[in-house]
């Protein structure tokens, strides 16, 4: 009985952390799905833009976050342990880290038409991405600066302030594009999908002022108070050999899904179009798993820090419970609506029927997309990066891209063949990765490996 309760409440405990995260990861979604539905009234070629542009821009993003990430398991595990002032020197150093990948995340931004072009995509649709790519190239800089702040806030248990900021960005969104989009008469002139791409850059700056606003007005929460604000070159290569892996593992899940969009655009204007639309909604889902698996991320830490192995299997076992719970939910939803979901965003009855047969396909694989989440998440909290990176290859490149290739190119399903293999993949990764969870944990090894952090850390 007592070991029923303890597992109740770990899993209150993750709730209560993951609540405000899963929150703040679908701002982030809504703030993409604002710019699509909004673009998409433009009609097909500029809806295909945002698609292709909005795909090359969050892999870059993505992976780069990834690697600013691996300050979480350090933060959190000195959290656990009680340790305040390594959690705000991992900070500045997570400060520092994600300026440093500001300068070629941005300067590779403005190359944005060529890069459309070289990819074989049509003329008028990398000319708007390329647009697009530009506007956001301007606003990197604070992407990166509040993602490093979140991991911090986040790390230590405090995601509510995330979550309020998140969602004035999410309204100041709606606004910016409104406005830069459609401009106002005799004041702001008309800017299409530019226009969207601006709104989204304004808009980060915007939340990186409230994250620091916030930060340096709550006295116990100082990132700076008492530690330096130098960079500490041992403390980066500790973050750097968490937070590549990282980096490379989300880039490589980031990766098949542009490469993907890549692949539609050869299919057409709408096979690109359906293809965003159903990612979109995808990625809706995705966000909330990945706000539980980020919740068991930093539980595991925690424990980890506190030398609880117990707490460690708790959390594990809580993380992976809630993930597939909900996207068991999500694959009945996607199976009974589609047509009806795909409709929210656009009218082209094109789009609408091809979206929907992709989001049948999207209905079967959810469950293995919050499998590999989950299981990234909880050996991401451990400090197990690397081999997961590699599993993340195998499935993701070795099965997932070929089978979506040969599927999409050398049989009649076309586009259908193409989602196919991003299903493929995700069931091998998500098989993979659970497997090498049961292994650490029901081993131990996890006990070990933070020892080894956190020793490294001090």
């Amino acid at each position: 009985m007592r070991r029923g309760s303890e597992f109740g409440a770990e899993l209150r405990r993750l709730l209560r952390l993951a609540g405000p995260i899963i929150v703040s990861q679908l701002g982030q979604v809504g703030m993409n799905t604002t710019d699509t539905i909004m673009v998409g009234s433009l009609g097909g070629e500029s809806l295909a833009a945002v698609g292709l542009g909005s795909a090359l821009h969050i892999f870059v993003i993505t992976l780069c976050s990834g690697v600013i990430m691996g300050v979480s398991p350090l933060i959190s595990q000195a959290f656990g342990a009680g340790e305040r002032d390594r959690c705000r020197a991992t900070l500045v150093q997570g400060l520092w880290l994600a300026l440093g990948l500001t300068v070629p995340v941005t300067a590779a931004s403005f190359f944005g038409h060529g890069v459309a072009s070289w990819l074989g995509q049509e003329p008028g649709v990398a000319e708007l991405a390329g647009g697009y790519l530009a506007a956001l190239a301007w606003g990197v800089a604070p992407a990166f600066l509040f993602m490093a702040i979140r991991q911090y806030l986040e790390g230590i248990g405090v995601a509510l302030p995330v979550m309020v900021i998140t969602f004035i960005g999410l309204g100041l969104n709606v606004v910016f594009n409104w406005i830069l989009i459609h401009g106002v008469d005799g004041l702001i002139p008309a800017l299409g999908v530019v226009g969207s791409g601006w709104a989204t850059t304004l808009v980060r700056w915007s939340m990186l002022a409230a994250a620091l606003v916030y930060l340096f007005t709550r006295g116990e929460l100082h990132a700076i108070a008492g530690v330096s604000l130098r960079p500490d070159a041992a403390l980066l290569r500790r973050i750097l050999r968490l937070g590549l892996p990282v980096g490379g593992q989300v880039g490589l899940e980031t990766g098949l899904f542009t490469f993907s969009a890549v692949m539609m655009g050869w299919l057409g204007a709408v096979p690109l179009g359906a293809h965003q639309v159903t990612l979109n909604l995808a990625s809706t889902t995705f966000m909330v798993a990945l706000g539980t698996s980020l919740a068991g991320s930093i539980r595991v830490g925690q424990q980890l820090g506190a030398g609880d192995e117990a707490g460690v299997r708790r959390a594990v076992a809580g993380a992976y419970l809630l993930t597939l719970g909900f996207m068991s939910c999500c694959a009945l939803v996607f199976s009974f609506w589609p047509r009806e979901l795909i409709g929210l965003y656009t009218a082209d009855p094109g789009v609408v029927e091809l979206g929907a047969k992709l989001l049948l396909v999207a209905a079967l694989f959810q469950l293995f997309d919050g499998a590999q989440v989950a299981g990234a998440s909880v050996l991401r909290g451990a400090g197990d990066t690397r081999v997961p990176m590699l599993l993340a290859g195998v499935g993701y490149w070795v099965v997932g891209m070929p089978v979506g290739y040969l599927l999409g190119f050398r049989t009649g399903l076309g586009p259908v063949g193409v989602w196919a293999g991003l299903s493929t993949g995700l069931a091998a990764v998500g098989i993979l990765l659970a497997l090498r969870v049961r292994r650490l944990v029901a081993g131990g090894a996890v006990s070990a490996r933070a020892v080894a952090i956190a020793g490294a850390s001090q």
